[in-house]
């Protein structure tokens, strides 16, 4: 009898493991359509405009009580919580003592998120910037707009981001397709390989991770590079409005889709 229980529980505990996580999955899709569908709303209120990251970041004035991405959507989601993947640990306390806010003097601890904000969707980390950056560079102080998107359905807005530490380097409030996966600033793959992702028409899906870089465009791969071909990784997915896109230019440095 014995031998037969632990049979059935060799055969059984890769199954609950499998759907304990399968179901965290679809949690996090749930929380990352969420997300969007807040920042949808909060763009129609604001003419089509697009927010930063945290207050002030474009110009250089944002603070350690800036108010983050998370505090913009907040009227609309009422909802801290859904800026954590449930396959995440849970944010455990603010750093350094002081938290970004969200709207209404809601704490969110910037670090410890594990779903962020595409990172080029603040202009100061873009390619144009990059290239032309200067004190009064407008491609550095740019706030986007809808006007500007030409394949929504293909710009990336959220991700599975890679959750720090609040003494550590790097940044769980973003992701930014110039980092290697789980790396400082990158996405995470910790969905068996997968990130969930939305986008700016407000669909969200699984997608390999991987697949959505493009191995010459991350730095911890090639510290030279200039991030201008993130936008022809081979899940087409895209990522910086600054940057030249796979429909406008087939090439980027000379290749294509990769």
């Amino acid at each position: 009898m014995i031998a037969i229980i632990a049979i059935l529980a060799a055969i059984l505990f890769p199954v609950f493991a499998r759907a304990k996580a399968a179901a965290k999955k679809t949690q996090a899709l749930s929380n990352v359509k969420q997300l969007v569908t807040g920042y949808i709303l909060y763009i129609q209120d604001t003419d089509g405009v697009y927010y930063e990251h945290a207050q002030g970041m474009s110009v250089g004035t944002q603070g350690p009580t800036s108010l983050i991405w998370s505090g913009y959507i907040y009227p609309y989601t009422k909802n801290v919580a859904i800026a954590n993947d449930p396959a995440a640990s849970n944010p455990t306390q603010s750093f350094g003592g002081f938290n970004f806010t969200g709207m209404n003097y809601v704490p969110v601890d910037y670090k410890q998120l594990s779903l962020g904000y595409n990172q080029n969707f603040t202009s100061q980390f873009g390619y144009a910037c990059s290239q032309d950056f200067s004190a009064n560079a407008a491609s550095c102080a740019t706030f986007y707009s809808e006007g500007q998107f030409t394949y929504p359905s293909q710009s990336l807005v959220f991700a599975s981001s890679t959750q720090r530490a609040p003494s550590a380097a790097g940044n769980g409030f973003w992701v930014s397709p110039k980092h290697d996966l789980n790396a400082n600033d990158g996405m995470s793959d910790r969905h068996s390989g997968f990130a969930v992702v939305s986008f700016m028409d407000g669909h969200a899906k699984g997608i390999n991770a991987r697949s959505m870089l493009v191995s010459d465009q991350v730095t911890e791969i090639d510290p030279n590079t200039t991030g201008q071909c993130v936008n022809y990784n081979s899940a087409k997915v895209y990522w910086d409005p600054s940057a030249p896109l796979p429909d406008d230019a087939p090439l980027c440095e000379g290749h294509g889709i990769r």
